[in-house]
Formats: C-alpha cells, structure tokens, sequence
C-alpha cells in the first residue's frame, strides 16, 4: 500500500513539474505573439541600436525644435543639442517607422534637404522591445539624399519653427533683431520693423527665419543655446564651418505687391 501511495506521490510531483513548465513555454509563446502583433517585430528587428530595458528619454519639446532649425538651415549643427538617446515614438504607425533616434531623424532631414549623404553615415535605426525603426537608416538616408542632390530644394519635409524662441534662445532681443531687419533692408527703419512685429508678426518673424537665421552670427550662437548633447557634442559643434544656404527672398514687406521671389545670398561675414 505504501508502495502504490509512495508511487502515486511521484507521479503527481511530475505532473505538477510539467504542467510548470508547460505553463511557461505557453506563456513565452503568448509573449512572442503579442510582441509581433502589437509591437511590429521589434523584438527581432534588425535595427542598429536596440533598447530593451527603459534606457532610453522622451524628447524634450525643444529638441524637436533644434530639429526643425537643422532643416532650416541645412546644417547639423542644432542636431548635436538633441541627447543622443531621445527616443521618437510614433505609436502605431507602420512596421519600421515606428520608433527613431530624434537625433538620428534630424540629421536625415538635413541630409535629405541638402542633398549631402555623406551625413548620413550618423544616422542610426532604432527598436525597442515592441516597436521597430529599422527603415530609417544610413542606406535609405542616403537614397533619398541621391534625389536632391546638386538640386536647389526648397525644403524636404516641412518642420514648425517658433522662431521668437529660437532667437530668445540665442539670445537676442527685439531691438537688435529689428536694427539687423533694418540694415539688411528688409525694413525701412526700426519704427516700422517694430510696427510689423506689433500688428504682421508673421511676416516679420518670416523674415528674421529667411534672413537672421542664415547669418554665420547666428550660427556661432547655436552652440550656445541650452542643449541635451555631451560634452563631445559641444566639440563637434564648434569644429563645424558655417555653409550659408541659398534663399529665394521676397521683396521687402513694405514694398511687396505680387512680386515674385529673388534669389539671395545671407549677409556675408567681414570676418
């Protein structure tokens, strides 16, 4: 009799080992099917930089910022401000484009604006355990740099910029923006730049982008506008040389009718 119980305990400790690991391997399954379905493959994506365990950031709204002025000014310089590990999410957009480096992102759009692919050697695909960004890569960074370049592109992808912020950031103040207007012959004096900035802010701030913003000035500026880079960054910032880009400007404000664009240089430097 102790021989049978002494049995039937065995078997039910097998029993109960099985249905453990059983439940396990079901469970690891269940996991794997979830990650594919809702994730994008992530898990298996061939991306350059994988982050599996939260060590990665949200970007900072400015971030974004510093995004759109590098595709203003076709330069990466505002790209070395975005930490390299701010992570875009873009939610449930398609199987590779849903998540990416911000910095990575930035340094596309210029490549892609400026038709230089030789940038795009920075660019660096993305996954989390979930979400999948292997299609923003060097390679396709640099297939859409072929289309553009030797080409004059007006701009690749269209990016808001707060400029007000921006040259806050910069730090200049209204007077010295309206006295550069001014000189430049954008505005015919301060009284009516600061007039245009009070009642057709958009056109004034439309002009300190097309103009102040291209200035090599402004350029030393950036890298020393609060940013989220390292110290290296700041390295790479300084040894990059001003390029000034191309702008199809409008006639002045004030002697705007239905005038179409001309094309300009940015104010060189004495220096």
């Amino acid at each position: 009799m102790c021989l049978v119980r002494a049995g039937c305990d065995t078997a039910n400790v097998s029993m109960k080992f099985m249905f453990k690991f059983i439940t396990r391997i079901f469970s690891v399954v269940i996991f794997l099917i979830v990650s594919v379905s809702l994730g994008g493959c992530g898990l298996f994506s061939d991306s350059d930089e994988k982050f599996y365990f939260g060590d990665t950031r949200n970007p900072d709204a400015l971030e974004y910022e510093y995004r759109a002025l590098a595709n203003e000014l076709h330069s990466i310089k505002p790209c070395y401000l975005i930490h390299p590990q701010s992570l875009s999410r873009g939610g449930f957009g398609p199987v590779g484009n849903q998540v990416s480096l911000l910095r990575s992102r930035c340094v596309a759009a210029v490549a892609e604006s400026s038709g230089d692919e030789r940038l795009c050697d920075m660019v660096r695909s993305a996954s989390t355990l979930f979400s999948s960004g292997a299609d923003l890569n060097a390679e396709s960074c640099r297939r859409m740099a072929r289309i553009n370049h030797g080409r004059f592109v007006k701009s690749g992808v269209a990016y808001s910029l707060d400029v007000p912020q921006i040259v806050s950031l910069a730090d200049y103040d209204e007077e010295e923006i309206d006295a550069y207007l001014v000189s430049e012959g954008r505005f015919s004096s301060p009284e009516a730049a600061m007039r245009y900035r009070q009642e057709q802010s958009f056109t004034y701030w439309n002009e300190v982008k097309m103009t102040l913003l291209h200035t090599e000035e402004f350029f030393a500026r950036i890298a020393h506008m609060p940013g989220f880079g390292t110290s290296d960054d700041q390295g790479k910032m300084t040894a990059l040389r001003w390029e000034p880009r191309q702008q199809r400007l409008w006639t002045p404000p004030e002697e705007r009718t239905h005038s179409e664009p001309e094309l300009r240089l940015p104010a060189q430097s004495d220096r």
